[in-house]
């Protein structure tokens, strides 16, 4: 039996965050541009939606830089990260207001959103929809474009870490 009971109504963001972090979760680096500068933040808030037409979902926090350039370009770009690149997620985590491609390598698709040299997987985007949920918005891409860098396990966050992850 549980130690404590909170009604559904008093559940506070401190307890809903230590609940949601027990569950591992793939971290990416969401880009899109800018002024045709290009900007990237680390997510995990990302899945899967369907598989026709090929759609997937990231969740961002209102307050994020780059919800507002993604909403204006339609596009944006979701580099899946592996177990090498801890790095890349935290520095995509940092100062919203720092140039976090300054010493990053990334290229530019024809009409696509910044892909990072180093991510496994880059899967290129089209908004399709976006919806509000709470203090977060809801973004649904459809996948016109995937690269499979090279292969390696993922980088997982899991109760506000990045623990080894070691495939059977």
């Amino acid at each position: 039996m549980a130690d404590s009971v909170t009604p559904p109504d008093m559940l506070t963001p401190k307890q809903w965050r230590a609940a949601m972090g027990a569950f591992p979760s793939g971290v990416t680096i969401v880009t899109s541009w800018q002024n045709g500068k290009p900007i990237g933040t680390t997510i995990s808030a990302f899945s899967s939606l369907s598989l026709v037409p090929p759609l997937l979902l990231v969740c961002m926090d209102y307050k994020n830089p780059a919800l507002t350039p993604i909403e204006e370009t339609k596009v944006f770009g979701v580099n899946i990260l592996g177990c090498d690149s801890t790095h890349l997620a935290l520095h995509f985590g940092k100062d919203p207001d720092a140039d976090r491609f300054a010493s990053v390598n990334y290229r530019a698709r024809a009409g696509g959103a910044p892909q990072l040299s180093d991510a496994p997987v880059f899967i290129d985007c089209t908004l399709e929809h976006s919806y509000e949920g709470g203090d977060h918005k809801i973004f649904v891409g459809r996948g016109i474009h995937i690269e499979h860098a090279h292969v390696t396990a993922p980088l997982l966050y899991h109760k506000g870490t990045f623990p080894t992850f070691e495939p059977r």
